[in-house]
């Protein structure tokens, strides 16, 4: 073929094969912003936004569990109650970890897709952390919060109240000053909004959904 070949020649087309390969460093590194943004992800399918619409109560579940693969990272999901008071699940997001600022994205993100501007009638059920009641409060203020009665229990152990619980009798006052510091619209049936057509005081259908889906966690 009377083709001449030089060293050099080679070098540099290697060079140019290994970039193309693995990607330039310079231009690597220069993706780190747009990475950023893809370290979390959201789904809610269509037709689990019609189905909401249709045909669920107003009621949503909020509820997080871990994944466990090499990248550590936690996964946010919101379940529904259907009229059949069965499990609906509406949307769930890989976030990098379970905080106020993953919370408020999730929640930001429902409100577009459910239409929850009017927010009136709306109730959302947590366990009690406190990521989720400033989320709640920043975004959806006038929403209906309730926390699941088993985690109100869990805090009210032998163990967290100490001596305090050992004395019940004897110290109403200060029981009473301890369960009231959440508030009652939070905890109590009588308390509560019907325009979600549910008195269910636990977060079981999100517990549920998480059981689910603990094969394909790992």
């Amino acid at each position: 073929m009377h083709v001449n070949v030089t060293i050099d020649c080679c070098y540099r087309v290697k060079k140019i094969v290994k970039e193309k390969m693995a990607g330039n460093h310079k231009e690597e590194f220069g993706l780190l912003w747009d990475y950023t943004h893809e370290l979390r992800y959201y789904v809610c399918f269509d037709a689990l936004k019609r189905g909401w619409k249709a045909g669920c109560r107003q009621l949503i579940g909020l509820d997080s569990c871990f994944l466990k693969c090499p990248f550590k990272s936690e996964f946010l999901t919101t379940v529904k109650r259907d009229t059949n008071n069965q499990m609906f699940p509406i949307a769930w997001v890989v976030v990098e970890m379970k905080c106020t600022d993953s919370w408020v994205w999730l929640l930001s993100l429902l409100l577009n897709d459910l239409d929850l501007e009017d927010e009136y009638g709306y109730t959302i059920i947590s366990d009690q952390q406190k990521g989720i009641e400033i989320a709640i409060f920043d975004i959806l203020p006038r929403v209906e919060h309730r926390n699941c009665a088993r985690h109100v229990f869990a805090n009210w152990s032998m163990r967290k109240l100490g001596k305090s619980y050992e004395s019940l009798e004897k110290k109403y006052t200060h029981v009473y000053d301890n369960l009231m510091k959440k508030s009652p619209k939070m905890w109590t049936r009588a308390f509560w909004g019907t325009t979600c057509k549910s008195d269910i005081v636990d977060n079981n259908l999100c517990e549920a959904f998480n059981s689910r889906i603990v094969e394909v966690r790992f």
